[in-house]
């Protein structure tokens, strides 16, 4: 059966949209449920939800942790970088694989998405084996180039001797069998 996870006050849109309400799960920051033989864990970030003047903060927002027998990976969706994420790391790490926004940065908005050399701290506060950037690609939504988000990144991981993966746009993978290529503009 298909199943919506989402946070928290976000289930009334979907009922809004006819989905069925069975359908729909919601979860507050620190949930925890096994669904699909997974456990996902609804874990807090950095942001705001709302997109307009009247709704800002009127819904839950948050990261994912999804767990099985093989493998515990790390979703952070948009976030600016906090001290919470080395709390998250205490309760439910390490993680195989952190999947972690890198883009549509900008120094004003750091309190809700972070720079690419953030995003390589999240991956040693998080103490994950490996870190796919996410959130740069599909669209610019920022003052920085298009490419910017993927250069500084891959710079500051191998700086830093991190163990960063990025598949080429529309490459699929699988976490048993990560790509191995660095990013290239071909």
């Amino acid at each position: 059966m298909k199943q919506y996870l989402v946070p928290l006050w976000v289930k009334s849109h979907f009922l809004r949209w006819w989905i069925d309400k069975n359908k729909v799960i919601e979860f507050d920051w620190y949930d925890e449920k096994i669904i699909w033989e997974n456990k996902f864990i609804f874990t807090p970030t950095q942001h705001y939800s709302g997109r307009g003047v009247a709704n800002r903060n009127s819904t839950l927002w948050g990261s994912w942790i999804i767990k099985n027998n093989n493998k515990n990976l790390f979703f952070s969706g948009d976030t600016g970088y906090f001290d919470e994420l080395k709390k998250i790391w205490e309760k439910y790490g390490p993680f195989d694989v952190a999947f972690l926004e890198n883009g549509a940065y900008n120094e004003s908005w750091s309190q809700i998405h972070m720079m690419p050399e953030e995003t390589v701290q999240t991956w040693i506060d998080l103490k994950a084996k490996q870190i796919m950037p996410i959130h740069w690609a599909k669209f610019d939504l920022s003052l920085h180039s298009w490419q910017e988000p993927i250069e500084r990144i891959t710079r500051e991981a191998d700086k830093k001797k991190v163990n960063i993966f990025h598949p080429q746009i529309w490459e699929i993978f699988d976490y048993n069998n990560l790509p191995k290529n660095k990013w290239r503009l071909d």
